[in-house]
């Protein structure tokens, strides 16, 4: 495995892929709630992926997608729709 404890381990589905913002990404946890997450290597992740890891832990991660590796950096999580937003327009000016 991957670095993933099962116990750890939750799905999300991939929202929002910026192009034009240090490759940041918005996973969508369940019940309106987000993460955003960085990717730093492996697969490069879509728009409607569904991602497997640890979005509760801030930092470097590996989560899987398909059985493809996704190296990652959680930089927040449990935020809002505004939240996200406020966070990107912070990060993508």
């Amino acid at each position: 495995m991957l670095g993933v404890p099962p116990a750890f381990a939750a799905e999300g589905k991939v929202m929002l892929v910026t192009v034009k913002c240090h490759d940041m990404f918005v996973i969508e946890m369940g019940q309106k709630r987000y993460a955003l997450l960085e990717w730093y290597g492996s697969y490069r992740p879509e728009k409607g992926d569904i991602v497997t890891g640890n979005f509760l832990h801030f930092g470097v991660q590996n989560m899987l997608v398909s059985q493809r590796r996704l190296h990652v950096w959680v930089d927040d999580y449990d935020l809002s729709q505004d939240q996200i937003n406020d966070k990107l327009a912070g990060k993508c000016e």
